[in-house]
């Protein structure tokens, strides 16, 4: 029998199992096809488990709402993937983020609990769409769902308005002048701030950020509080350069006890530096780490974290008494403007955390107490300054020195340090030293550290003093610039070899001694010429420079 001729014979291989199927007829073989077709599409198709090795990060789910300003809170559920990397929040006016994906997120996180982000600045009555794009170490990616938030309407006269729309992201009011009504919550009460004037508050917008806040001034706001929801009405006016709301026509307060809009962390010298600090205006801020550099009249005095000085006034109601030399652990308050100049103004206690000014804590002044032997000799302290030489500087002996001072220099101000604990200082580092003070061979240190706390580094050291050599000539009593680092400058070497390794230079003022401890490469020779040098102001049986390396040796 010829089977061929019987029936057609077809013989497809499936995709999965390897079987063989015959078929007698033709007119199965399109339908067998298309069924083939969808096998392989459910084998192959797109799914969450990569094709190379991996498996795509936790997606999270997003939710996004905009309150009554121009700008929309984000919070999504946190990835709790071993492998995670990073978030990506996305915007686009234009839905379909996951295919269309903008350029640049507005929010990159590497933080997995970081699941919060408030997008400020945004464009009245318009909808924007929103998701995040999860990342991991495998470099594999999973999309949230997508939201659409729509901002309001930025309202017309009668309508309360943020005081993000009073500031008007400029120094002076768009609304100067004017009568409007603004909603937000009290960050500071009426009773909280001294004015001579009568009575201020402070307003901010419930999520915080750069032009969030508000002073509101009159007898109508004196018994507002921390944390109560309200909605003023007022004129809008500029305060010698301060933007507030004056004559008070109504206050309504919608609740109490709500959370404050959040302190933003800043640098000191964004307070007072540049750019101009104007955003920040009656904003609620933070600096942490900081020490005192100046004590001013009028309650005032200046800190620097590392970045510039800033000035922190008096207005609230804390009973911190400043000391040069003290760290601010943090520093919280409302940014003040006034007199041409801005200061942060904490409102009590609380918004200061300090180390120092307690009795407990002391500056390198105190230590040395303005005589040849400290009152502290034989005593336990801390001791709270700047490093101004660190334990690597001074090595051409078999003992380890650092020194300390002051931030704001000048006599006394220095403090010399013993011990092989104090490995790891460095240069410009805010520390507070627990040790024994002690006159070695009338050299004043503290010695031993019990333990060292470095508050915050790269501050800037205080300047040396100028001399002329002759002011440092031997025969003087230099007692007051006991480690206190000097300068000298348009020296020449006059004698070398003398005892207890000191050289001699004079500007033709008469001589000074220089010491050998430093570490640094120079070979003084008689009739050497140098531009300048600097050290610490030491003293072994007698008054003598210590530079500390190449650097303070200038030819």
């Amino acid at each position: 029998m010829n089977y061929k001729s019987a029936f057609n014979l077809y013989i497809i291989k499936h995709p999965l199992k390897g079987a063989i199927f015959a078929m007698k007829n033709s007119k199965w073989i399109i339908p067998l096809i298309m069924f083939t077709a969808v096998i392989l599409a459910v084998s192959c198709g797109d799914d969450e488990t990569p094709a190379g090795p991996g498996t795509y990060p936790t997606a999270s789910i997003l939710s996004a709402s905009s309150g009554a300003s121009n700008s929309v809170s984000t919070s999504w559920t946190m990835c709790t993937d071993e492998n995670f990397s990073e978030y990506s929040l996305y915007r686009s006016l234009t839905d379909g983020i996951s295919t269309n994906t903008p350029d640049s997120p507005v929010r990159v996180s590497t933080n997995a609990s970081d699941t919060t982000f408030v997008d400020t600045g945004l464009e009245w009555s318009t909808e924007y769409f929103y998701a995040v794009r999860t990342k991991n170490t495998d470099n594999l990616n999973s999309w949230s769902n997508e939201v659409s938030v729509t901002t309001p309407d930025s309202g017309s006269t009668g309508d309360y308005l943020t005081c993000y729309q009073i500031q008007g992201q400029q120094s002076s009011s768009p609304y100067e002048n004017l009568i409007v009504s603004v909603t937000g919550i009290v960050t500071t009460g009426g009773d909280e701030l001294y004015n001579s004037s009568g009575p201020v508050a402070v307003l901010g917008d419930p999520e915080g950020g750069p032009w969030s806040g508000l002073v509101l001034f009159g007898d109508d706001i004196a018994s507002l509080a921390r944390g109560d929801s309200i909605l003023i009405t007022g004129t809008i006016q500029e305060f010698y350069g301060l933007t507030e709301m004056g004559s008070i026509s109504s206050v309504e307060v919608v609740s109490t006890g709500n959370e404050l809009p959040p302190a933003t962390g800043v640098l000191t010298t964004d307070i007072s530096g540049s750019p101009d600090p104007e955003q920040w205006e009656s904003v609620l801020l933070t600096f942490s780490n900081a020490i005192v550099t100046e004590v001013q009249g009028y309650g005032q005095f200046l800190v620097d974290d590392g970045s510039g000085n800033c000035m922190v006034d008096d207005m609230g109601s804390y009973s911190y008494s400043p000391a040069v030399g003290d760290t601010i652990i943090t520093g919280t308050g409302i940014l003040w403007y006034s007199f041409e100049e801005w200061k942060l103004e904490p409102r009590d206690n609380n918004d200061l955390v300090t180390s120092g000014g307690s009795g407990d804590t002391y500056t390198c002044y105190e230590i040395q107490g303005q005589q040849s032997s400290s009152p502290f000799d034989g005593q336990t302290v801390s001791v709270t300054g700047i490093i101004t030489a660190d334990p690597d500087d001074y090595t051409a002996t078999s003992s380890t020195y650092s020194a300390m001072a002051d931030a704001a220099g000048g006599p006394w101000s220095g403090l010399l340090l013993y011990g092989d604990d104090l490995e790891g200082l460095q240069r410009g580092d805010s520390v507070t030293i627990t040790g024994v003070v002690d006159e070695y061979y009338e050299m004043t240190e503290v010695k031993y550290p019990i333990s060292y706390v470095v508050h915050s580094s790269g501050h800037a050291l205080p300047d040396p003093i100028q001399f002329s050599t002759g002011d440092l000539s031997p025969s003087l009593d230099l007692e007051q610039w006991e480690s206190v680092f000097v300068t000298v400058s348009d020296i020449d070497v006059t004698q070398i070899g003398l005892p207890y390794y000191t050289w001699a230079v004079d500007d033709g003022s008469g001589e000074c001694y220089a010491g050998t401890m430093g570490d640094f490469t120079y070979d003084p020779a008689v009739g050497d010429n140098l531009s300048s040098m600097t050290g610490l102001l030491w003293y072994s049986y007698d008054f003598k420079i210590q530079p500390r390396d190449d650097n303070d040796i200038v030819q």
